[in-house]
């Protein structure tokens, strides 16, 4: 029983080693694919859609924004908003003791008539910050910032957006052009918000430097962070996590905040931030991250809809409020794993796929498995992501099922026609069993009764077992075809071994039998095979090779009527090689038909036919067989040496 279940698992151990080879190369293609960044955009989407999903959970409210609408533009006098008006919605604001107050509108230039009341402001309140466009190349496409403002109360407002055109990072520190190093508008409000709550703000020399908040880390992201494939990553970046309430930001209109028809507690101890909401503006950016924006409520918008417009103090709104509950209240950054185990990651998804379809054994079986693993796989990377972790979902689902599909398909072609060939060899054995070998027995038994001579009678036992031996090395060649040799006694080569060492192998063994011939050999030549390059030899030809040594020697133990002489040549010329068996036994004319027309005269021309060489027998001076095999060393087309 023992041997029987071994001899099974061996044989699933080698329909496996089939069908390793396509499983591996499709995790080889996703791999690359995902080093080249072809799946880079889908882990985007990927990754947007999780994020407009998550559920919804509450956060405190602590970032307010000051909409400045098309309604308050026309109420105020169109935009630009004059700076006395500016200055008199800051100083209502400040009334209500809010912890810091951002102003995400230019101010380079002076608009209106009253200009000092915007600079008199500035000078009053000390937690303003303002903005600036800085980290352009080209100068003119930068904007100053406003006059009167201190330099760590200036941030700038450049914002970052995928290939994709759709907003996912923001940067909170870099180097401008002249190599200053400047911090953006969301890190100079976070800074005094988080200070005046004890949380002082660390940032080392370099800009890649993890930025801290006491002892609260916002490290920096890199250029192959999460499904990022070769990023630009200059400057210090974070990535955005959308994963919120369902409104995290609390909204006032500027005309409400000139007629105070507001509630304090929605700009006291919070960060407020005025900011443009008008559509002829076009400030604005895209998302796919978000269901809910100012944009889509006001437009009355689906919230399906996979694209929304978000205007730009709503993203800085986004990511301050993110910073803001990192650092308060419990971590809320996206964490990714390290590039080396991102890889290690998809490739074990790979080998779970290609373990899982070999182990099924159907297709259709490893279809409905790969479906239903992938969708239980997806709301995994969903439950990851509402953790805090983007973990690489497209590639994996990819590399699982596409790895799975080919290696079921590959496996059920390779069993239908090892099933085949077992079933052929079956009923072969049940033939012989029912006939010769049931013949065989009966000679045996009745040896006993008319007392056989001894030597026949264990003749007759040795050809019992070779026929059943046989049968044991067909059935293991029907799932390992073409990569052992069986000689007699149960004897297994293993044709990926060197041709030399499987010719020495088949000369000795061959030699060891009881065969007439062989009994008179008085003098020999011992072969030298180490001329033949293994390289130049296929598997099929290297059974050819060794059954053809094998046959003529035993012809020549078989036919030739005492011999005393057997050399072996093997010969290496320009070319070609010649493989050379000569002896110097008689040869009746009975044995002479026989090596003229059996089994292994059709053998030796196939091997010949095989190698595009040719095979020749011929009489030996003065007496005995020359046996030879003729080929070229370089296998052309068309090459093939004549007779």
């Amino acid at each position: 029983m023992r041997v029987n279940i071994w001899r099974k698992f061996r044989q699933q151990a080698k329909v496996a080693r089939e069908v390793i080879l396509p499983g591996s190369i499709i995790v080889g293609l996703v791999l690359i694919a995902r080093l080249t960044g072809f799946l880079q955009l889908y882990e985007w989407m990927a990754l947007d859609s999780f994020s407009r999903n998550c559920p919804l959970y509450d956060i405190p409210a602590r970032v307010t924004i000051v909409s400045i609408d098309e309604t308050d533009l026309r109420m105020f006098g169109g935009f630009p908003l004059a700076d006395s008006e500016l200055a008199s919605s800051l100083q209502i604001v400040n009334e209500y003791k809010p912890s810091v107050i951002g102003i995400d509108i230019f101010r380079d230039l002076p608009v209106g008539k009253n200009n000092a009341s915007l600079i008199k402001a500035f000078e009053e309140i000390p937690n303003i910050v303002g903005i600036e466009v800085a980290l352009n190349e080209q100068e003119t496409l930068n904007v100053k910032p406003p006059p009167g403002l201190p330099l760590q109360r200036i941030g700038f407002a450049d914002v970052l957006v995928d290939e994709d055109g759709k907003f996912r990072r923001s940067i909170l520190a870099s180097r401008d052009w002249d190599g200053e190093l400047k911090y953006s508008f969301v890190t100079q409000i976070a800074k005094i918000y988080l200070s005046s709550r004890g949380f002082d703000f660390q940032h080392g020399e370099s800009v890649k430097n993890p930025i801290k908040f006491g002892s609260i880390e916002i490290p920096p992201l890199s250029s192959d962070t999460g499904g990022y494939v070769n990023a630009d990553s200059d400057g210090n970046q974070m990535l955005v996590n959308f994963c919120s309430s369902q409104k995290p930001l609390t909204y006032i209109h500027l005309r409400d905040i000139i007629a105070r028809n507001f509630s304090p507690e929605m700009l006291k101890n919070r960060a407020v931030i005025f900011g443009v909401t008008a559509a002829s503006i076009k400030d604005t950016l895209i998302t796919s991250a978000l269901k809910y924006t100012l944009f889509s409520s006001i437009a009355g918008q689906q919230e399906s809809m996979p694209n929304q417009i978000i205007y730009g103090v709503e993203a800085h709104g986004h990511v301050l409020r993110q910073i803001l509950s990192h650092v308060l209240d419990k971590p809320k950054l996206l964490k990714t794993l390290p590039n080396f185990w991102e890889y290690v990651w998809i490739i074990i998804w790979g080998i779970i796929g290609v373990s899982l379809s070999v182990i099924l054994e159907s297709p259709w079986k490893s279809l409905v498995s790969i479906v239903i693993i992938c969708l239980i796989h997806t709301v995994f990377f969903y439950l990851l992501l509402t953790w805090g972790w983007w973990i690489p979902s497209i590639p994996t689902c990819l590399v699982f099922s596409l790895a799975g599909l080919t290696t079921s398909f590959f496996d059920r072609g390779l069993r239908v026609e090892l099933k085949q060939r077992r079933d052929t060899i079956e009923r072969t054995y049940e033939a012989v069993h029912n006939g010769p070998l049931q013949t065989l027995a009966v000679i045996l038994r009745s040896s006993e009764e008319y007392y056989y001579e001894p030597i026949l009678k264990e003749q007759l036992q040795d050809l019992n077992r070779e026929l059943r031996n046989i049968f044991e090395y067909l059935q293991q060649e029907a799932t390992n075809p073409e990569k052992s040799l069986y000689l007699k006694n149960n004897l297994f080569f293993d044709l990926q071994n060197p041709i030399s060492e499987l010719l020495y192998e088949v000369y000795d063994q061959t030699l060891d039998q009881q065969l007439p011939g062989f009994n008179s050999l008085q003098t020999y030549i011992s072969p030298i095979f180490h001329c033949l390059d293994d390289k130049k030899f296929s598997l099929q030809q290297k059974r050819g090779l060794c059954l053809f040594l094998q046959e003529a020697l035993c012809n020549v133990g078989k036919h030739a009527n005492n011999p005393t002489r057997l050399d072996v040549y093997c010969l290496s010329r320009r070319d070609f090689y010649i493989l050379r068996i000569v002896d110097n036994g008689l040869i009746t004319v009975n044995n002479q038909q026989n090596l003229r027309e059996g089994q292994g005269t059709r053998q030796a021309k196939a091997v010949a036919n095989q190698l595009k060489g040719r095979f020749r027998r011929r009489k030996n001076t003065p007496q005995g067989t020359i046996c030879e095999l003729i080929w070229p060393k370089k296998q052309r087309f068309f090459s093939k040496i004549g007779n």
